[in-house]
């Protein structure tokens, strides 16, 4: 593989023309306009993907296997969501079954990720602005990490991760009640409120707060429901919260 010393590009990254699970590419020519790179080593994964997400505007999708970078990708994910990007992230369903992982994947969803989980994540699979492309080459926890910079590759990575996402099951959805206890006393008098049939307006003169106020609870509750509107998020949580809890 030819090491490229370039300005810009790290030591031991390189362009190379086999992209995983692509077998027919092997000794082919990269498509024009396509930048495949490798970086071995796990120290130059983590300033990859800091550098690409301080640099997506738009959209962040990601399948996650889980394991070490856990603790990374949660505090890149929380970034790229307070910066109004949409995140989103599928997770293996096993990690429910341990307790500390499914703390984890809640502590995710809080942050403003949609999550769901699929029975199997086949690896680790990130996709940028429809642009840039990022998969683990490989298996074990020192597998090289591969860019793929290009609309023409990244695109076909997108929609591979749209079929996943579809096929996966919404957080929300993977027990009784997640969201009922996590409800805090301002959003309960929120919802309390609004299923009392009260606009925004008069939600915030009754609970001295402002409409905006209001309109921010909503979109935290709507964005951790994983509903596209508020008439979603009311059938979700009509589902899961006892009305004499509000």
């Amino acid at each position: 593989m030819q090491q490229d010393a370039r300005a810009g590009r790290m030591p031991g990254a390189g362009r190379f023309c086999t992209v995983p699970g692509a077998g027919a590419w092997a000794g082919a020519k990269v498509p024009a306009g396509v930048v495949v790179e490798e970086y071995p080593l796990p120290q130059q994964h983590e300033q990859v993907l800091r550098e690409l997400t301080a640099e997506v505007r738009e959209s962040a999708d990601a399948l996650r296997q889980g394991g070490e970078w856990t603790g990374v990708a949660l505090a890149l994910d929380a970034a790229m969501a307070r910066r109004g990007v949409r995140v989103r992230a599928v997770y293996p369903r096993a990690l429910l079954a341990v307790p500390r992982h499914a703390a984890h994947l809640r502590r995710v969803s809080e942050a403003g990720v949609s999550v769901r989980v699929l029975d199997h994540v086949p690896h680790d699979l990130m996709v940028f602005d429809r642009q840039t492309a990022c998969l683990t080459a490989g298996e074990g926890a020192v597998a090289p990490l591969v860019r793929v910079r290009g609309p023409l590759l990244a695109a076909s990575f997108a929609a591979i991760y749209e079929s996943y996402w579809q096929r996966a099951t919404p957080l929300s959805r993977t027990s009784a009640g997640p969201h009922h206890a996590r409800l805090g006393e301002r959003e309960r008098a929120v919802i309390r409120l609004m299923t009392n049939g009260y606009s925004d307006e008069r939600i915030a003169r009754k609970l001295g707060i402002t409409a905006p106020d209001v309109q921010s609870v909503m979109a935290a509750l709507m964005e951790r429901l994983d509903a596209g509107s508020r008439f979603e998020a009311g059938y979700k949580l009509a589902r899961e919260v006892d009305p004499r809890d509000l």
